[in-house]
């Protein structure tokens, strides 16, 4: 008998978690369902999961790795599967400057590594990447995703969007990242895939 039980995904779950989803987060303190590396592939075979919700997760990803990762989210999602993500509105945050204070400002910006004034969570705390609404639905959209519901609220983004097609990852090697600081150099833009390759030495490095 085929298996009618929906998938749903909670990457970075943190403490927060939640019934009915798979719970997933790469600090074993916070007692998830999973233990996993978001940087790594995640264990689910292609369009086999119905829902992924990412909340303030994405913006802890650079500007590279952030392709590596969103890549494996849309990849265990269905056709017609929905991916819900929530980011902080980096365009916002910058009208505020004055408001927060410098100290304040910088705080926010660069993220929190002691979360819930309970557990260190390393690097995995800091901010690495900013988005507005325009960019981050460019950038769902490279991906085969169209954004169905789009709000602001305080200094956040929420985003949900929908898988409307499946997006190979020979597709997605050829999209070109622009760095303004390499713009001077012989390679301003490298294709994703050049970008894999580096990122996966530095893994490799790593362990």
């Amino acid at each position: 008998m085929e298996n009618t039980q929906s998938i749903k995904l909670h990457l970075g779950c943190g403490s927060k978690k939640l019934d009915g989803w798979v719970n997933i987060d790469s600090v074993k303190e916070f007692e998830p369902d999973m233990v996993h590396d978001i940087t790594h592939p995640l264990p689910f075979e292609d369009m086999t999961v119905d829902e992924v919700l990412a909340e303030d997760l994405l913006e802890h990803f650079d500007k590279y790795m952030r392709f590596v990762v969103f890549y494996q989210w849309v990849r265990v999602l269905k056709i017609g599967g929905r991916v819900t993500l929530q980011v902080p509105n980096f365009k916002k945050i910058l009208y505020r400057y004055f408001k927060f204070g410098y100290d304040k400002f910088v705080d926010f910006i660069f993220g929190e590594n002691m979360l819930g004034s309970e557990v260190y969570i390393g690097h995995f705390g800091n901010h690495k990447w900013g988005y507005s609404v325009e960019t981050l639905s460019d950038f769902v959209k490279m991906f085969g995703l169209e954004p169905v519901d789009t709000t602001c609220k305080g200094l956040n983004i929420f985003m949900t969007a929908e898988k409307k097609k499946h997006v190979s990852e020979a597709e997605l090697n050829e999209i070109q990242i622009y760095s303004h600081a390499n713009a001077g150099g012989d390679k301003p833009s490298l294709p994703l895939e050049f970008v894999k390759e580096k990122i996966k030495i530095y893994q490799e490095q790593q362990e």
